[in-house]
């Protein structure tokens, strides 16, 4: 019975050890003159990641998410586009553009931030 415990707290500790732990920090700041009331979540908001609208805009807010993991577990970009679109629809915005990525190690952590725009379609 002593065995079986022990077996149970390595394999505990051990798949704790390989999860590895992660941290997300949003942020959003307002910029230019103009001011909409945040969206409901589930509004739609256009991701415009490679390209730019066709139609003219005008920016509410600049969009940060950084994420950290531990244990060699890199981030990738849908992990992080749920945040965006949040601060995003808390801003009132239409659509995300000018959407950046970089991406870091420091020793076992993988570090991954997207900044963006968040904008408001004016016509």
């Amino acid at each position: 019975m002593r065995c079986r415990k022990l077996s149970v707290i390595a394999f505990t500790l051990g798949l704790q050890l390989v999860a590895g732990c992660m941290s997300m920090q949003p942020s959003a700041f307002p910029v230019g003159t103009i001011r909409r009331a945040p969206k409901p979540a589930n509004a739609p908001v256009t991701l415009f990641k490679n390209t730019k609208p066709t139609r003219h805009y005008a920016p509410v807010a600049k969009l940060n998410v950084h994420l950290e993991k531990t244990f060699f577990l890199p981030s990738i970009f849908s992990e992080a586009l749920p945040e965006l679109e949040k601060l995003a629809r808390q801003n009132g915005a239409d659509a995300i553009v000018e959407v950046v990525e970089s991406k870091s190690r420091l020793n076992e952590t993988f570090i991954y931030n997207v900044t963006a725009t968040a904008v408001v379609f004016t016509e």
